[in-house]
């Protein structure tokens, strides 16, 4: 089977949802300080490639944790 990738990649200067800031890459670490480095991602959840479960616009709806992984997976044309 071939797999195609779909997702965009997370950058400052992507597309977003009108109104939502664009994620932010803020340095946390570095190496001449902590000896390792590290960044904060900060951004919203509807943020680049992403799946709605029903409870986004339903109370009590299911959440993405509660459907299998392989539901998602299947054959297109």
């Amino acid at each position: 089977m071939k797999v195609i990738d779909l997702t965009h990649t997370i950058r400052e200067k992507m597309p977003v949802y009108p109104g939502t800031d664009t994620p932010k890459f803020i340095p946390a670490n570095s190496y001449e300080k902590d000896g390792f480095k590290e960044t904060m991602l900060q951004m919203y959840t509807h943020t680049g490639t992403h799946m709605d479960p029903p409870v986004h616009l339903f109370a009590g709806g299911t959440t993405l944790d509660r459907f299998p992984a392989s539901q998602f997976i299947g054959v297109l044309v």
